[in-house]
């Protein structure tokens, strides 16, 4: 499989490839003109191109094929409600793999238990540009057909403000034994951190329409959780 590569594509046949893949193209990978990459264009579709310029600031390609239909989207889109961890690994362990799995995309927000908060507008956008970096990495790798949106919020109520269609609330204790396949074509999830949720923001969950529901007998980490989950519905 030639090495996949997310563009903002052009109506052109000549593609520019993003910049801050030049590096990697050029240095990591010592790809030469001539050779075949698959170009994304973010939309669920693909084509075939040839690299012709490989340049310091920017690398292009020549399409080769027409534009057609990615086939590796699921039907139902899963969007997962993470809240914040205690530690920046998981919030990425979280993103790629999720990423992988097949995730819509990822809204990251703080709950009262993991009182992890970013206030500096900068980090902010240090951080979602990282993550971005981060998916849209996972996406090639993995074939995807779109890139998963990421968005980080203030609030557990910012992040149900969010929320749309079905959800569920990701929860050890419920009566309701596992996950299930759920109608529609969008669902969200919500999932606690470390000590998980309290009882007040279960109550939200719950008041904003969600189901809850258990992933199993075992006690699964968070970031653990919403992987097992986005593998049983996708």
């Amino acid at each position: 499989m030639p090495q996949c590569f997310f563009i903002d594509a052009s109506d052109s046949d000549l593609q520019l490839l993003p910049e801050d893949k030049t590096h990697h193209i050029v240095n990591v990978l010592r790809m030469k003109p001539g050779e075949t990459v698959l170009l994304h264009d973010g939309q669920n579709r693909r084509a075939l191109a040839t690299l012709e310029l490989l340049g310091k600031k920017r690398v292009s390609a020549r399409l080769t094929s027409a534009w057609e239909p990615v086939n590796t989207e699921p039907e139902l889109r899963v969007r997962v409600f993470q809240a914040f961890p205690k530690t920046g690994d998981k919030v990425e362990q979280v993103l790629q793999h999720g990423t992988e799995l097949g995730a819509a995309g990822f809204v990251l927000f703080p709950s009262e238990r993991a009182q992890a908060r970013m206030e500096d507008r900068e980090r902010i956008a240090r951080k979602v540009e990282r993550w971005e970096e981060l998916i849209r990495n996972a996406a090639e790798q993995s074939g995807r057909g779109i890139l998963p949106s990421i968005t980080y919020v203030r609030s557990l109520e910012d992040a149900l403000a969010l929320a749309k269609g079905p959800l569920v609330l990701l929860d050890e204790g419920t009566s309701n034994p596992s996950l299930s396949g759920a109608g529609g074509q969008e669902l969200g999830i919500f999932v606690g951190s470390e000590s998980g949720f309290t009882a007040q923001e279960k109550k939200a969950i719950l008041g904003a329409g969600a189901t809850a529901a258990s992933l199993g007998p075992r006690t699964l980490r968070t970031e653990t959780a919403a992987l097992a989950a986005l593998a049983k519905l996708l």
